[in-house]
């Protein structure tokens, strides 16, 4: 599709500013089961969004079809919605900005098809070989994904930018008796080495053997351990809490916090559009506005939200280059790349040997269901460990953990320095295990 011949067209019809968004995407997945590619999927899509100011109103449309004839279906679409357009607000386009590249080097690419599935294979049969507990390698997979978007637009406007990652998750069964227990791990991945390989089966494997004979125990008020992959999850659900929109809509008590203490001073949040092994690499956003690296928390204190234009306007600040779309076919929302905690100085064998008695959580389910993102309340069904005189002395299932996650990251008592990650929706957060000085357990 001619861009210039689409603005052109646009503008004879009486459509002011414009802008068009194309992204393509492609992606590859394998399945492996039981030795052999039970699944392998490769797809590829490319769509446009077009968005422009029609009688002072905003309005978008989008195809998929991106030939000549699509041209005056796109733009009547757009008069239609700018028609039905009641919010006051008219987004304004971005005008030409310098943005500086970044090179990435995806070193996945040295490897074909062949490569990427002998090394899935390799993954399985390494979980199988580990314990002959494990019953069965339930999930063995491989995602790899990248994505292109390009924008341009009537004020002089126009960027182009590549990013994707690969993602491998393995879901295991252990077995002894009746006894069924499942363990689950995931690594984003930029090359096929064997010390990812070895990690992820480590963890899935002896998460499940491990709880084999779990039990529950008292309720009460404990000590409680977060792992990596925990923390990780449950700070993902509470992104919101960070986003302009959900504070300026009243629905983050981050409201009217920035710079006040709302988090233990070892607390550091920090979001990163050119993380190592990100997901969502971005040199600018979906608006044009540059992206760049920032603290949300430093030292405990509530530094910033995340914005775009809309929202930093209101405030009469700049974006912070977090305006995006969820796909083409969305109107641009706030949304963060890369979210991560920073590291501390302690390992998870230590930090276990500091606690006389307490929880060690591996495993929380029901996040959605279990997480209150207005009121920040936490109760999530869960599974870990039984940590006594600083030593871990029994498998625990069928708990569950509560309290409220503004009153949670003020009591962080130490973080660790291994890493886990999780993907909750459109977020992306990496995070090391924490110790939270108490937290409800209820279980026997």
């Amino acid at each position: 599709m001619d861009i210039d011949r689409l603005f052109n067209r646009g503008k004879e019809l009486g459509i002011e500013d414009m802008e068009v968004y194309v992204v393509e995407k492609s992606s590859t997945k394998f399945k492996i089961y039981k030795g052999e590619l039970e699944n392998q999927n490769i797809s590829k899509e490319k769509a446009l969004s077009l968005r422009g100011v029609y009688n002072g109103k905003m309005g978008y449309s989008y195809t998929e079809k991106l030939t000549e004839d699509s041209i005056d279906e796109l733009i009547s679409n757009l008069i239609q919605y700018a028609q039905c357009n009641e919010r006051e607000y008219v987004e304004r386009l971005s005008g030409h900005v310098k943005i500086e590249r970044k090179d990435r080097a995806n070193r996945l690419n040295q490897y074909d098809d062949e490569k990427k599935i002998s090394f899935l294979k390799s993954i399985e049969k390494m979980a199988y070989s580990m314990d002959e507990r494990v019953y069965l390698v339930q999930t063995c997979n491989y995602e790899e994904y990248e994505n292109t978007v390009y924008i341009k637009n009537t004020k002089g406007l126009e960027l182009k930018d590549s990013y994707g990652a690969a993602i491998i998750s393995l879901f295991v069964v252990a077995k002894d008796n009746d006894d069924t227990q499942t363990g689950y791990s995931h690594r984003v991945i930029d090359d096929l080495l064997e010390e990812d390989k070895t990690a992820l089966v480590d963890e899935a494997v002896k998460d499940a053997v491990n709880m084999l004979g779990a039990s529950s125990i008292p309720s009460g008020n404990y000590k409680v351990i977060l792992r990596n992959n925990v923390a990780a999850d449950l700070f993902g659900t509470m992104v919101p809490v960070f986003l302009a929109n959900m504070v300026q809509e009243n629905m983050s008590l981050m409201k009217g916090k920035i710079g006040e203490q709302v988090g233990s001073d070892l607390l550091n949040i920090v979001e990163d559009p050119f993380l190592k092994r990100g997901i969502i690499n971005r040199m600018f956003d979906d608006e044009g506005t540059p992206t760049f690296t920032k603290h949300i928390i430093k030292n405990g204190i509530l530094k910033t939200i995340l914005h775009n234009n809309k929202t930093a306007e209101k405030e009469g600040i700049k974006s912070t280059g977090n305006g995006f779309r969820t796909s083409h076919k969305s109107t641009i929302g706030v949304m963060p790349t890369n979210i991560y905690i920073e590291m501390g100085n302690n390992t998870l064998e230590e930090m276990i040997r500091s606690i006389d008695t307490g929880v060690l959580v591996t495993d929380i389910q029901g996040l959605h269901a279990g997480i209150n993102t207005v009121s920040g309340e936490i109760s999530l069904s869960s599974n870990g460990y039984y940590i006594e005189d600083g030593k871990i002395t029994k498998p625990v299932n069928q708990i569950t953990i509560a309290g409220n996650f503004y009153d949670m990251i003020k009591r962080i008592e130490a973080l660790g320095d291994d890493i886990g990650f999780s993907i909750s929706g459109n977020y992306y957060f990496v995070s090391p295990s924490m110790i939270i000085d108490r937290l409800t357990v209820s279980g026997n």
